[in-house]
């Protein structure tokens, strides 16, 4: 009897695992069915342990059962090492982040986050597990399983798929899932020569074939994981807006987690070059047909295998249509969704908004010259595809505007703005001054223009900090320096004096402001000094998980930072906002690397670089980078990865452990006072029970004889009734025939009408349960 329910749960959980299977891309067939086989290990060990004396009855099934669930993760292809207790956080919060992500990713996966991956295939493997031990779980002395409940999990495996990906044979696989059904729920009911019993069977199954062909092909989940896997995430995603505003801050702040990158090295994680001032803020430039990567990188850039990096994105708590990655995108690689260049070199959009699952492995660029390198450069600028980083658009004083006839154009009308196209660092040539309102250009008055505007005073700094600056990298650390002096963060800035432009202000009088002041600032004064510059917005390195062992990047790590040109070398990163920020800053410092930093042990260590570290090193990463604080500055010395298990975790398994020790106590109290039953008390039994469900409960103390005179039932039901009087009586007890199960059976039907019917057969079936 258990071996035909095995071996037709066996038949239906091939077919729902080799069906799960076409979820994942690459995923094995023998992968699959090695699922199935500790599903039938997990169901078998369940029947086995009925065999157990009452004692260890109570301790072997909960034992049987978690080494079930045990297995199924083992052998869903999960790292074992997450098996530790001490990742178990880990293990649970990158399957919780998996199967949120499914509602969103393409089917098959082959993305590069292992998340969405791992869940799927711990939820095959579990799915199965579980409904084998549905199967065959004891619900009483006589009856066994669930199956009904079971065949929901199996048929949960095989048309989910069938939903995602098509199916190209739907009346082949209606047929299937028809006849392993059937075979599943009664092929143990057959007698041993079943004869007519295989043809009826047969013959139920290819009835049941085209009605689950029709529904397995409508293009509706019968479980819908997809609504279900959404349901389970934010509705709130966050997005990011990218312009430069100088007031207060109006981004999100609340600490949540909006990506994830692999990653040997720390980062900025750039999503926008801001390219051009237009005399107010930075922007960025339109799309172009014909952008050129090769112009974001020096011209043997092959040649410095170094400064090639690959990092896998996995996309959390974060909608966005700009595809976030280190230095200048070269290609990208395993992306859930359709990505492609995007009109600006080095940058690449989706063709849809990246969201929660979404995954992509990215080839960058990414220059890491030494200081010594930098300094041996003694100009830059030269290259020609660097002349619009060399350009700033300045809004003339009101009071000061030149007309159009004095400038070398037609009529008196005012001209309200100005370009300045400045020389790169180390050219002798001079620069110059194009007016686009009147499309004139003209030499050697940018000083004069630069007087004239709302900028003199930014003009009259750069020209202090030139006048000591030998070499390009000497400006840029002059820069720095001034910025670092006299200058404070604050996200909610004072606002600038009316008149003045934000910049010029931030500057000259507040002096106080947040990323998009200190980069915007030290942008321009790079321009202005010769060094072709740009704002880059994005987010910071984020925090390194060494469990999880990946940079954790959270909406408080929204950063803008500094790339200054060098023609021998390309963009280079500078962020001159002060270190002590929210967005922790990758550079510490300018004039050397900072010197080995002990990263943060996961065993309980303390504050970077105090008590508690451990031999690990990273050369020239801040210690805090080493960190993933949890959101709104947690305490000190506590971070996300404490080395301990969650406080959410021990409840979990506390709520388990008293959880099975109260089923345990509870069945073991059960079948100790209850004494064995003979076949005749089961058959009273079974007769109480099909009274009450055929609606006739009997009044207690009721007797065969008034049970029979009640029902006025025909000879054959009598006769039923009489046989188990004689077995509680007689000297030779006989159980009622199959024929007088069949008439008391009618009995039980009387004045019930059609439904009466299938409702007797429920409470008195042919068989006895």
């Amino acid at each position: 009897m258990w071996a035909a329910r095995l071996v037709g749960f066996a038949a239906l959980a091939s077919l729902g695992a080799l069906q799960w299977q076409r979820m994942v891309e690459g995923l094995s067939s023998g992968r699959a069915l090695l699922w199935v086989a500790a599903a039938v290990g997990a169901g078998a060990g369940v029947l086995w342990c009925e065999r157990l004396s009452a004692r260890w009855y109570t301790v072997g099934l909960p034992a049987v059962t978690l080494a079930g669930v045990l297995a199924a993760v083992v052998v869903s292809g999960i790292e074992l090492e997450l098996l530790k207790p001490r990742n178990w956080d880990v293990l649970v919060d990158g399957v919780a982040s998996g199967v949120q992500s499914l509602g969103t990713v393409r089917m098959p996966y082959g993305g590069a986050d292992p998340w969405p991956r791992a869940a799927l295939e711990i939820g095959g493997a579990l799915l199965l597990v579980l409904s084998a031990q549905l199967a065959c779980w004891p619900r009483s002395d006589e009856a066994r399983g669930y199956p009904f409940l079971s065949l929901i999990g199996l048929l949960v495996l095989v048309v989910s798929p069938v939903v995602s990906l098509g199916g190209t044979r739907p009346l082949l696989l209606g047929a299937a899932i028809a006849a392993l059904t059937v075979c599943f729920l009664w092929l143990e009911r057959l007698p041993l020569r079943p004869g007519i019993g295989v043809a009826a069977l047969l013959g139920v199954a290819l009835a049941g074939a085209l009605p689950l062909a029709a529904v397995a092909d409508r293009g509706e989940p019968w479980f819908d994981y997809k609504a279900f896997a959404e349901a389970l995430g934010p509705d709130d995603p966050v997005r990011f807006s990218w312009a430069q505003s100088y007031g207060p801050i109006d981004w999100p702040r609340d600490g949540n987690e909006v990506m994830r990158v692999k990653s040997d090295e720390p980062h900025y994680w750039k999503v926008v070059n801001l390219s051009r001032f237009d005399g107010t803020g930075w922007n960025a430039a339109p799309p172009s047909s014909d952008a050129d990567l090769e112009s974001e990188l020096r011209e043997d850039w092959r040649n410095q295998p170094g400064w090639l990096d690959e990092v896998e994105v996995s996309v959390r708590r974060m909608r966005s249509l700009d595809v976030p990655a280190p230095g200048a995108i070269i290609d990208i690689q395993d992306a859930t969704r359709p990505l492609r260049p995007a009109g600006a070199p080095g940058r690449w959009v989706a063709g849809s908004e990246l969201r929660r699952g979404d995954s992509y492995t990215a080839e960058a660029y990414v220059p890491k010259p030494e200081a010594a390198e930098l300094r041996q450069a003694d100009h830059t600028g030269f290259d020609n595809a660097r002349l619009d980083d060399l350009t700033i658009t300045v809004p003339f004083l009101p009071d000061r505007r030149p007309t159009s006839r004095s400038l070398g154009g037609i009529g008196p009308r005012p001209v309200d703005e100005a370009e300045i196209h400045f020389r790169g660092f180390g050219d002798t040539r001079a620069p110059y001054v194009t007016y686009p309102q009147i499309r004139r250009t003209r030499f050697g008055v940018t000083d004069r223009t630069l007087r004239d505007s709302a900028y003199a005073r930014t003009w009259a700094v750069a020209e202090q900090l030139r006048e000591s600056a030998e070499t390009p990298f000497e400006y840029i650390l002059n820069v720095n320096g001034y910025l670092q002096q006299g200058f404070g963060y604050s996200e909610r800035p004072t606002p600038p004096p009316a008149g003045r432009a934000p910049l010029d202000a931030f500057l000259n009088d507040t002096k106080e402001g947040y990323c998009q002041h200190f980069a915007g600032a030290m942008a321009l004064l790079l321009r202005m000094g010769g060094i072709p510059a740009r704002v880059a917005t994005g987010f910071s390195p984020g925090g390194f998980s060494d469990r999880r062992d990946a940079w954790i990047i959270r909406d408080t790590d929204a950063h803008a930072w500094v790339e200054a040109w060098f023609d021998e070398i390309g963009w280079v990163t500078f962020d001159p906002t002060p270190s002590s920020t929210p967005a922790r800053s990758q550079i510490a410092a300018l004039e050397a690397p900072a010197a080995p930093i002990p990263a943060v042990g996961e065993e309980g260590a303390g504050a970077a670089g105090g008590p508690g570290g451990t031999a690990q090193q990273r050369s020239g990463i801040r210690p805090d980078l080493l960190l993933d604080p949890q959101r709104n500055n947690p305490p000190a010395g506590s971070s996300a990865d404490d080395g301990g298990i969650a406080w959410w975790t021990w409840a979990v398994i506390a709520a388990l452990v008293l959880l099975m020790a109260w089923w345990a106590v509870a069945r073991w109290r059960r079948r100790r006072l209850r004494a064995p039953l003979t076949p005749l008390d089961r058959a009273v039994a079974e007769l109480e029970a099909a009274l009450r469900r055929a609606g006739r409960p009997l009044p207690p103390g009721t007797t065969l004889r008034q049970l029979e005179q009640r029902l006025g039932a025909p000879a054959e039901a009598t006769a039923y009734l009489r046989a188990l009087s004689a077995s509680r009586y007689g000297p030779a007890p006989e159980p009622p025939t199959p024929a007088q199960r069949k008439a008391l059976r009618r009995a039980l039907a009387q004045g019930l009408g059609p439904i009466g019917r299938l409702r007797a057969f429920w409470a008195l079936p042919p068989r006895p349960r």
